[in-house]
């Protein structure tokens, strides 16, 4: 265990240890003592959730219960925080817990602020704090989330746990399989007594097929065509729910087939995520098929753009590079490197094929970025410079202006 150490006292081992847990993560860190009192912490720079300021209360709510845990313990807010904890027991002695957080599994745009001020009866006056709190979190997934939970737990025990472990004792779910199972078994007999079969795999295949190959004609006829049994249920207590959720089902294949007929796969996805937030903004079910229907075409006539364009493979992976990269720094040698070619001869190609110089279509990008995060976000406009590696304020506003035919500040002015 860390804390054998003789030489050293217990309180400077936990300051250690918060320490450089908060260097490692850029996550504010706290140790609280037996009797649930903030002992140390480590927050430079971090602000509170306007929300929630008291956090010695937040923490006491959230792992209450959990001295005894043996292992991380991984808790989560209903304002899209998430904490893990790590208990110190010497010698069979509770002494408190190393609490690392607030972090969020994504980016919290204004949109889910406004849906987390919604759901949650808040006055619309915090929504400008939410926003800069929200802004200040750093963004952890979950995989990593409990990777420096395992850390934590390595470093004050030296005990390797794995994955498999930390995931199980944090579940709240149990026996889940077999209600599956008994779910599962009822259901079938029950579809067969009424006769009641699932939806063609064929007709399934079929519309895949034309998205894959950019057949927008073809996958209307299908779409207009009866159906060929039905569909699951995906929600047995609200219809709408159910409906929402096939659809969404219906993306994800969409998103494959078309990855799979050329399309970048970030495109794809961007693509798949706004088309998700578009069925869950659905409160009518006509109106769910219908946009169904213009998803599926969507992706069907974007691939048969990417098919016109013939690309040839280099061209693409510039592209597919770019389009990920959007907020490092980027130049022809770096992309004509990673291709294996010569610069020259690249700059050449993307011109020929593209129309454009590849230099311009980095610039050109950059500023496509530049004007969603005008629009969809409140940081200043020095920030956004920064953020996609522009040289200065000056060199990103000429830019714009060039590209747009305004200045940042009037553009969010008009769009926002």
């Amino acid at each position: 265990m860390f804390f054998q150490n003789i030489h050293r006292s217990i309180p400077e081992d936990i300051e250690y240890i918060c320490k450089l847990i908060f260097e490692a993560f850029k996550l504010p860190v706290y140790f609280l003592d037996a009797a649930n009192e903030v002992f140390y912490s480590f927050t430079y720079g971090y602000t509170n959730n306007p929300l929630a300021e008291n956090k010695n209360k937040l923490f006491i709510e959230l792992f209450q219960g959990t001295e005894a845990n043996t292992y991380p313990t991984i808790k989560s807010t209903k304002y899209y925080e998430n904490y893990f904890a790590v208990n110190l027991n010497i010698d069979d002695m509770y002494l408190g817990k190393f609490i690392v957080g607030p972090s969020t599994y994504s980016y919290i745009s204004p949109y889910a602020v406004d849906t987390l001020i919604t759901n949650n009866q808040i006055p619309i006056s915090y929504k400008r704090d939410l926003v800069n709190y929200f802004n200040s979190l750093t963004v952890m997934d979950y995989r990593r989330l409990l990777s420096a939970s395992q850390l934590l737990n390595l470093i004050v025990y030296r005990e390797k746990l794995d994955l498999a472990t930390v995931i199980e004792r944090n579940s709240s779910l149990k026996n889940i399989g077999m209600k599956i199972y008994s779910s599962y078994e009822n259901s079938l007999l029950e579809n067969r007594e009424n006769t009641f079969f699932h939806h063609s795999l064929a007709a399934e295949r079929s519309i895949l097929k034309c998205i894959k190959e950019g057949d927008v004609e073809s996958l209307i006829k299908l779409q207009q065509a009866p159906k060929d049994g039905e569909f699951g249920i995906l929600s047995k207590n609200n219809p709408l729910r159910s409906e929402k959720n096939l659809s969404i089902c219906l993306v994800t294949l969409a998103t494959r087939a078309a990855i799979e007929g050329g399309l970048d796969a970030e495109s794809a996805f961007t693509l798949s995520d706004s088309s998700i937030q578009a069925i869950e903004e659905i409160s009518d079910v006509t109106d769910l098929w219908n946009l169904n229907n213009i998803i599926l075409c969507d992706f069907a006539s974007r691939v048969r753009k990417v098919k016109s364009l013939n690309y040839s493979k280099n061209i693409l992976l510039c592209i597919s590079y770019v389009q990920k990269h959007l907020y490092e720094n980027i130049s022809v040698s770096d992309l004509a490197e990673i291709l294996d070619v010569n610069p020259n001869y690249l700059s050449e190609l993307f011109k020929k094929e593209v129309g454009i110089t590849l230099s311009e279509y980095i610039q050109r990008e950059k500023i496509e970025e530049a004007k969603r995060l005008l629009t969809s976000t409140l940081y200043p406009i020095l920030d956004i410079s920064a953020r996609l590696n522009f040289h200065d304020q000056s060199h990103f506003t000429k830019l714009f202006k060039k590209f747009t035919g305004l200045t940042p500040k009037k553009y969010r002015n008009k769009n926002q």
